[in-house]
């Protein structure tokens, strides 16, 4: 675990940096290296801003900010310091311009509620945690990333869990889990994705040993598409270069 790392993000990509000579991808920058499911595509036609529909982009910017901030309230409680930072404080100020604030309140409201359930149901307390958002980075393959909670569960399992507030549970968030397990010097029990869906007020905790796909399974189709990422490090230090020089 890395928390000395600076993370860029940019239309490009994610970057995480150590400053000096590391530039590493995003997990997330590598999952988009492939293709758009079809249901995605046919979603953002469907959702084109004519016919009364709103624009995909509109819709997902604000689940997007929706996400930054429930994560920020629902982890700040185990962090020994304030999580809070660029990525809520632009979070934050798009809710408000939106007009989405009240929107968000109320999302929140939900999530708050699933996440004492969550937590009695988990056994996630103070005594129980052992991180939250925490950089990690895996530089034999190259990339780098963050993942939101490490935790001991009531079965003295080491669980990785990921906050995720989507409708479903996803091919993609597990992939990113994994990829977490492989940058982190522990042995991890379980990894699960705690899903609070607050359109459909709805949550569930999904684990990997109720899914169809292996651990080996996922990795593998991980460290191929990080594999296909020919140049990847001149395009990193690009972003890199262009985030700092515009901040």
């Amino acid at each position: 675990m890395n928390n000395e790392l600076e993370r860029y993000t940019l239309p490009e990509g994610r970057v995480y940096t150590d400053g000096k000579e590391m530039a590493l991808p995003s997990v997330t920058t590598v999952l988009d290296q492939a293709p758009e499911p079809e249901g995605i595509k046919y979603w953002k036609k469907k959702y084109d801003g004519t016919g009364g529909n709103k624009h995909w982009e509109d819709i997902l910017q604000y689940k997007g900010n929706r996400g930054t901030m429930i994560h920020y309230q629902l982890l700040n409680e185990f962090s020994d310091e304030d999580i809070h930072g660029t990525n809520e404080e632009n979070s934050t100020e798009q809710l408000k311009l939106e007009g989405n604030w009240k929107r968000y309140q109320e999302d929140l409201a939900f999530a708050r509620e699933a996440w004492d359930e969550i937590k009695q149901v988990r056994g996630i307390n103070e005594d129980s945690v052992l991180d939250v958002e925490c950089f990690v980075t895996n530089l034999g393959v190259g990339y780098a990333g963050q993942f939101d909670l490490l935790y001991i569960d009531d079965d003295s399992n080491i669980v990785l869990a990921d906050l995720k507030t989507g409708k479903g549970i996803y091919p993609k968030y597990k992939k990113q889990l994994i990829a977490y397990t492989k940058a982190l010097n522990l042995d991890i029990d379980r990894v699960e994705i705690i899903r609070i869906y607050p359109d459909g007020e709805e949550w569930e905790v999904s684990h990997d040993g109720k899914w169809p796909e292996s651990r080996a399974e996922l990795w593998g189709e991980f460290h191929e598409l990080r594999a296909g990422m020919d140049d990847v490090e001149e395009r990193m230090e690009s972003i890199l270069e262009d985030g700092i020089n515009d901040t």
